[in-house]
């Protein structure tokens, strides 16, 4: 299986904590957010092995990644800076990597009704090939997270409660103010 499409880099002040709300800027006319899974690295790691990509993450969450969207419905133009403002990810709590075995089933409820729902097949795979790719070009450290996103987008609206839900476990609870 070969690895995500494209790679992004976020900056650490891109990370929004578990239970913190999300207050969406004003630099763009509306918000939407992607549903991901994110794998949390737990060791040093450069030109990582095929073989032994596994060890190198040992928890996942869910979260949202979003970004800013113009008056067309169009991305904002300048791609990496609407992508990695700050709190654009919005991470849920870590769980076991095992929680996911091979397909996470991502479920997402706003105000308690439900707004979105995928699976990702092959996900530990797909994880993987991500990491082993990633580290031919950087250097791969402790609490890094690797995401992998699905095709799930959902506009993100003020005054809304957002739930993710990994697998039937619930992993993250956030308010969009």
């Amino acid at each position: 299986m070969s690895p995500a499409a494209s790679i992004e880099l976020l900056a650490d002040s891109s990370i929004l904590p578990t239970g913190r709300p999300l207050f969406i800027p004003d630099w763009a006319t509306a918000f939407t957010a992607t549903l991901t899974v994110a794998a949390h690295i737990n060791r040093l790691g450069k030109c990582i092995a095929p073989r032994f990509a596994h060890r190198y993450w040992d928890t996942v969450t869910a979260c949202l990644l979003t970004q800013g969207i113009d008056e067309q419905g169009n991305v904002v133009t300048r791609q990496a800076l609407t992508r990695a403002h700050d709190g654009a990810l919005v991470l849920g709590q870590m769980v076991p990597k095992d929680v996911i075995a091979d397909a996470a089933q991502l479920v997402c409820l706003v105000d308690g009704t439900p707004a979105a729902q995928t699976t990702l097949q092959g996900l530990t795979q797909l994880i993987d090939a991500t990491i082993v790719e990633m580290s031919q070009y950087m250097t791969l450290k402790m609490g890094d997270l690797v995401c992998i996103g699905s095709e799930s987008n959902l506009p993100l609206l003020i005054d809304t409660t957002t739930e993710l839900a990994l697998n039937g476990q619930k992993v993250l609870k956030t308010k969009i103010k």
